[in-house]
């Protein structure tokens, strides 16, 4: 079975992309953040979360934390950008 690249372009940004929600759902629930899964979705996420906090000056501990909806949006916009780029080669 192969993928084209704009299949495989999808998969990707559509795995971050949950693993963005799976991390904002997994910050509701209070247990360490270094067990198994969790601590898988925070180490793949954070790289592309940093940025955004860095960005909009968040500081740990406040309540509300955008950076997650900012990226989850910019993802969404760059993988509109990288297909139709695909399209016109």
């Amino acid at each position: 079975m192969f993928y084209s690249l704009s299949e495989v372009i999808i998969i990707v940004f559509k795995t971050v992309e949950v693993l963005i929600i799976l991390r904002i759902l997994l910050s509701w629930i209070t247990f360490p953040a270094t067990m198994g899964f969790r601590g898988f979705v925070r180490d793949f996420t954070e790289p592309i979360l940093k940025p955004f906090r860095i960005a909009l000056n968040v500081a740990p501990g406040i309540g509300i934390d955008l950076s997650p909806m900012i990226a989850l949006f910019i993802l969404y916009q760059l993988e509109m950008l990288v297909l139709h780029l695909i399209r016109l080669l």
